[in-house]
């Protein structure tokens, strides 16, 4: 098959007509028509058949169909990168994170960030982490944040991966329930498996709370899960189950849940990644220093019996000129109590 049967039979099937197939493709009907009976000819079998006034699909083109698919991803996938290439490099942003940081922390850091680069323009998208890793590796993005490991690195091939916060997995439920005791530590033993909403695999933390619970020798079922902490704290906020989930989902609303810290605490790291070979440009670089500022000034208030630590100094693009890129020197603030780190 070439190239233009594949447009054609592509068209055909997005618009199930052979006059707007070619209207789309900019070509005449008969030019299509052609063209269609030309790949049916080289393939031995029939592609269309017309049912209720439109082509439909044969079995044998639906198979195709498949193959076809990933075609058009593929080029689109090269255009993107294209318009990449020829965007204005310092304009231009482009932000990738998970959907717990879609509520509060990033859209913080891009209010900073757009009050000291007004003129640049700045594009917000949330992924689950498999997709962040695969849409930098892409050029789809120029930074993604999401979650890893409180200590060591989050490292993922090709990437450059940075830890700017550390955090915390809470207990949340219902006011009118009994576990419902805000600021009281809870451990996992106590919570109510049957209640419980989880998270679907895939996802770093939920993995990680599944550990967290096999290393409490407890078999985790919950009653339902989400693909994300948002559906879970609203159906909590409803009524339906308690969750376990990461602390900037918890409070990004405030009211409706209890929060309760775990004993001991579940801690993990706030990532941010980029590309590892191509340097991050100095609105990058200033986006991440904004990061850093909105989690040094957004802290929680400590749970009881936590010592907070003193934060170091905010490093922002400014004192980065001082004392290095800001990818480097500080760590984040912590909160220190009995911890089952990730």
């Amino acid at each position: 098959m070439r190239l233009r049967h594949i447009e054609v039979l592509h068209a055909i099937r997005r618009t199930g007509s052979l006059s707007r197939a070619a209207e789309s493709l900019s070509i005449t009907q008969p030019a299509a028509s052609k063209i269609l009976k030309h790949a049916e000819q080289q393939l031995g079998f029939p592609l269309f058949h017309r049912s209720r006034g439109r082509l439909q699909p044969t079995d044998q083109a639906d198979v195709l169909m498949r193959e076809i698919e990933q075609v058009f991803e593929a080029l689109e996938r090269t255009r993107r990168m294209a318009q990449t290439l020829r965007s204005e490099l310092d304009t231009h942003l482009r932000v990738v994170c998970v959907p717990s940081l879609g509520m509060g922390l990033v859209p913080r850091a891009v209010q900073l960030f757009q009050s000291r680069r007004p003129r640049t323009m700045i594009e917000i998208a949330s992924r689950h982490d498999p997709e962040i890793a695969a849409g930098l590796l892409a050029r789809d993005f120029d930074i993604g944040i999401g979650f890893g490991p409180a200590e060591g690195v989050a490292e993922v091939p090709g990437l450059r991966a940075v830890r700017v916060d550390v955090a915390e997995m809470v207990f949340i439920d219902h006011p009118a329930r009994p576990s419902g005791r805000d600021g009281q530590p809870i451990r996992l033993a106590q919570i109510d498996q049957k209640r419980l909403i989880g998270l679907t695999s895939g996802h770093f933390l939920g993995t990680a709370i599944k550990d967290a619970f096999r290393r409490e020798d407890i078999a985790l079922t919950p009653g339902i899960q989400v693909q994300t902490y948002y559906i879970a704290r609203t159906l909590v906020a409803a009524g339906t189950g308690c969750a376990v989930i990461d602390e900037f989902t918890a409070n990004a609303h405030s009211g409706d849940t209890v929060v309760r810290p775990l004993d001991p605490a579940v801690r993990f790291g706030v990532y941010v990644w980029t590309r590892e070979q191509h340097p991050l440009s100095a609105r990058g670089e200033e986006f991440v220093a904004c990061l850093r500022t909105v989690c040094e000034t957004s802290r929680r208030p400590a749970s009881p019996g936590v010592v907070p630590e003193a934060p170091d100094q905010p490093q922002t693009a400014a004192t980065a000129a001082t004392n290095g890129s800001i990818w480097s020197s500080r760590k984040p603030a912590r909160l220190i109590r009995p911890s089952a780190t990730i």
